[in-house]
């Protein structure tokens, strides 16, 4: 009787995972992130937003002691006194984070659309990775607006007071209904700046891999909804000292010199 024998036809060969993990290998976004090659420039702008939050942590404290005019003015001085001794300091610390977060957040908004029907990697759904890049977007005009009401457009920076300039900075045209519309939308953009922030904060996190597993998300995520809760608070507490509380009722525009 002739033997046969069967053969089991060999396993295609799996492809050696170790490129992947090499020291010298560039590290590619798992399945699914279609980050491609903006992840480097989203993660630089991650790290640099991470430093901004601080600086809009600090901003908002400062300006809500503006309930008190005078506390405000030790507050200011608080901060300006050492600042004078350290020459760039404004310009390192503020100035140029911000102007590169503001070119590398329209780097990435034109790289990737304002339609709402995306959704790339893990950014807490659809919804929120919409308004953050519309906040993102509104923030740009926000602190156009801002700095330009602040410095009266060239940058006069003689006043009375700290709190008489800032709080003329909410009203900075002779129209009463034009100095409305200001105040209103100086209060939108701090809403969206504080969600921009909080919500950046969060994704950041996960970009950075700082966090990863679902319940550590979850718990990040209250983390972070209670900062941009406690922002939210310090921002609307500033933003009601320096237009409808009684010491920013008078019309303060014309003591700025």
């Amino acid at each position: 009787m002739e033997n046969s024998t069967e053969t089991t036809p060999a396993a295609p060969a799996t492809p050696a995972k170790a490129c992947a993990h090499h020291p010298f290998q560039m590290h590619q976004p798992e399945p699914g992130c279609k980050c491609g090659k903006l992840r480097p420039p989203r993660k630089l702008h991650a790290a640099i937003g991470l430093w901004l939050t601080f600086f809009l942590g600090v901003h908002l404290a400062i300006c809500a002691t503006g309930i008190s005019p005078s506390q405000y003015q030790n507050s200011v001085d608080t901060i300006h006194k050492p600042l004078a001794y350290i020459p760039g300091a404004v310009l390192l610390l503020v100035i140029l984070p911000v102007l590169f977060q503001m070119a590398s957040g329209s780097f990435l908004t034109v790289k990737e659309g304002m339609k709402y029907d995306i959704k790339r990697c893990d950014r807490g759904g659809k919804f929120r990775f919409f308004l953050q890049r519309i906040t993102g977007v509104a923030i740009l005009a926000f602190l156009l607006l801002h700095i330009g009401s602040v410095y009266r457009w060239g940058f006069p920076l003689t006043y009375q007071s700290a709190f008489t300039f800032t709080a003329s900075a909410f009203r900075p045209w002779s129209s009463s209904t034009a100095n409305f519309i200001t105040i209103a939308l100086l209060f939108a953009g701090i809403l969206g700046s504080v969600f921009h922030a909080a919500n950046g904060l969060w994704s950041g996190a996960i970009l950075w891999k700082a966090i990863q597993t679902p319940e550590g998300k979850t718990r990040w995520n209250y983390v972070c909804s209670a900062l941009g809760l406690a922002l939210a608070v310090m921002g609307s507490l500033a933003w009601y000292a320096f237009t409808l509380s009684a010491h920013a009722q008078p019309t303060v525009a014309a003591t700025i010199r």
